[in-house]
């Protein structure tokens, strides 16, 4: 039953502190009845003039005590004392005695769910049900018997002993007798179980012009051969020597012979001539004698004295 409050919401503070203060709203007289009309009927946040009450629930009319219980119940449920594993057990329900046939008898004890239980429980170690003979012609005893599975088991785990099941006889005309004895696999066989030890077999001599004779001894492969087993010991092939016709200077440059000397010998190339000095007075060439340097000079004078330095004192 819920508490009689004056409270509009939970929470609603009664006192009104912490609403801000305003100031008095500025109407003037011709527009009173405009600004009462717009105050509104509700004011629900005003404390002082809020009354709202909330009316307690009206009583249940149960007028027998059956009827309280039920009501009860309905408020309260069994949901959580079935949960919390409180409350008592729920009554059980007194049913007749099934009315049940001799003939039906064992029906009726079939849906009592004694098998379904076994199932459930003992899963696993229950034994097969018998199956009853199959009903089988004579002449299709041996189709059935197949169908049992005794080959396949035979041939997954003992092939050995299977039987080889007979086969006709080919029919061969004579003139294809050759062609149905390799058709057996012998040749395949000694390829695939003697590999490398079979003799080869032997071929006719090719039919060689005499113009293609060197063709057909390079295509034997001695060529491959000496380049895969010999190799840098096979002498230079002979080479065509060149044909110039007027360029016999530029084509000794090309055989490298000056960049040879270049890489490998350059201080004993010869240098340029340089032109002579063009000077007509003496004056000129002392001129061209200080232009060549005097650093040589500087370094030969120097080399004549020996500077012995004084400990203390700079040079």
């Amino acid at each position: 039953m819920q508490k009689q409050t004056g409270n509009p919401y939970p929470g609603f503070d009664e006192t009104g502190h912490y609403y801000e203060p305003r100031p008095a709203p500025r109407v003037r007289p011709e527009a009173e009845e405009i600004a009462s009309r717009n105050k509104g009927s509700i004011d629900l946040f005003n404390s002082e003039k809020h009354t709202h009450v909330i009316p307690p629930p009206h009583s249940p009319r149960c007028p027998t005590g059956e009827a309280r219980q039920n009501y009860e119940v309905s408020r309260t449920g069994h949901v959580g004392n079935l949960l919390g594993g409180k409350g008592p057990a729920p009554p059980v329900a007194v049913s007749p005695a099934p009315r049940v046939t001799v003939q039906s008898e064992d029906i009726a004890e079939a849906h009592k769910g004694g098998p379904m239980n076994k199932l459930l429980t003992n899963y696993g170690h229950n034994r097969p049900s018998p199956r009853p003979l199959a009903r089988v012609k004579p002449e299709a005893e041996e189709t059935a018997d197949m169908s049992k599975g005794g080959r396949m088991n035979s041939l997954m785990h003992n092939p050995s002993e299977m039987h080889e099941t007979p086969r006709n006889a080919p029919r061969v005309k004579r003139e294809a007798e050759v062609t149905a004895e390799y058709g057996k696999g012998a040749s395949m066989s000694k390829i695939m179980g003697r590999y490398g030890e079979t003799p080869r077999s032997t071929r006719a001599v090719p039919r060689v012009k005499p113009e293609a004779e060197n063709t057909a001894k390079l295509d034997q492969g001695v060529q491959m051969d000496g380049l895969f087993h010999k190799y840098g010991n096979q002498p230079q092939s002979a080479r065509p020597a060149p044909k110039v016709k007027n360029g016999h200077e530029i084509a000794n440059l090309d055989k490298g012979g000056r960049m040879s000397k270049l890489m490998h010998e350059g201080n004993k190339l010869p240098s340029d001539p340089k032109p002579p000095p063009r000077a007509a007075s003496s004056a000129g060439r002392k001129n061209i004698k200080k232009s060549r340097g005097n650093i040589s000079n500087i370094f030969a004078e120097t080399s004549k004295w020996q500077i012995v330095p004084t400990p203390g004192v700079r040079n």
